[in-house]
């Protein structure tokens, strides 16, 4: 755990800035943690603006040993970097994830070639930038139409693989999909469990803590 107080990173990738189920409803997560954390850290990274994406010059610094890399090469992995830190200092995330065509929006997987670049042709089991440790995570999940679990849908287990190859050694899924259908009972019901969920990650959080 971080030595002096918990840190919450919250990770929106909704393109929308306003209107957006899948932000409304992590700023409700976080407000339900800082409830019971109220000394906690909060790092928000908006992703609306997009991150970086892999290309060849990019691939080739990251390939290459720190030592070795010119000034150019760490100008190319300076956003990458920052990143896979903020990963390393939190204790919980919070995903606000919409579903787009199927699964996560494009900036989101480019958030994570960024975050596990160790990985990017599969040449890692493990996440090098993590500190061993216990991280907890909270996914929202908005759709429309698209309803998780579905055979059309993409976007669960890729974020369950890629989080806990993170460190996230607890997630908990948030359903708020097919808001088309019953958008006020949908969201209703989201905000129950995320009130359930938040008391047992702030428990779990305590409980490690005090290891």
């Amino acid at each position: 755990m971080s030595e002096e107080k918990t840190v919450i990173l919250r990770v929106d990738s909704s393109m929308r800035q306003h209107g957006s189920v899948s932000r409304e409803l992590a700023e409700y997560v976080v407000a339900q943690l800082r409830a019971d954390l109220p000394d906690s850290e909060i790092v928000w990274r908006d992703l609306k603006s997009g991150v970086g994406h892999v290309n060849s010059a990019w691939r080739d610094a990251s390939l290459g040993s720190p030592a070795t890399r010119s000034g150019e090469d760490r100008a190319l992995l300076a956003q990458s970097d920052a990143l896979i830190a903020e990963v390393e200092r939190a204790d919980i995330m919070v995903f606000a994830v919409p579903i787009y065509n199927f699964s996560i929006p494009a900036a989101l997987k480019a958030w994570v070639d960024m975050v596990c670049r160790d990985n990017v042709d599969g040449a890692t089991a493990t996440f090098s930038g993590g500190r061993e440790r216990q991280k907890q995570a909270i996914v929202i999940m908005t759709s429309n139409h698209t309803r998780a679990g579905a055979d059309d849908e993409f976007a669960t287990a890729f974020l369950q693989f890629i989080l806990r190859f993170i460190g996230c050694t607890n997630v908990n899924m948030i359903d708020v999909t097919g808001l088309a259908n019953d958008r006020a009972d949908i969201i209703r019901a989201a905000q129950e469990k995320i009130e359930t969920v938040c008391k047992a990650t702030v428990s779990r959080n305590i409980s490690a803590a005090a290891e």
